[in-house]
């Protein structure tokens, strides 16, 4: 069943369940575990979409490794300023 959310005048609708995008963050997590073992790799989130996406992610990562986040934005508003 499709939920839909309204932000602001933006309607929304749940298209991908919470709980199948938690199935695929675990998944992503442990092939980032497998390919950077003995590594410390370095991850770059671009805020603020990728917060929580990052957080959920690396409470998976059991290898050491580095997080930082960057603040980009074309938006005002709800209103891209094409730059």
């Amino acid at each position: 069943m499709n939920h839909e959310v309204k932000i602001h005048d933006k309607h929304f609708v749940e298209l991908i369940a919470a709980g199948k995008i938690q199935e695929r963050i675990t998944e992503i997590a442990i092939n980032i575990n497998d390919a950077y073992k003995g590594k410390k790799p370095i991850f770059l989130g671009v805020l603020n979409g990728a917060f929580l996406f990052a957080a959920d992610l690396f409470k998976k990562i059991n290898t050491d490794c580095e997080i930082s986040f960057i603040r980009v934005s074309s938006y005002s508003g709800t209103q891209s300023t094409d730059k």
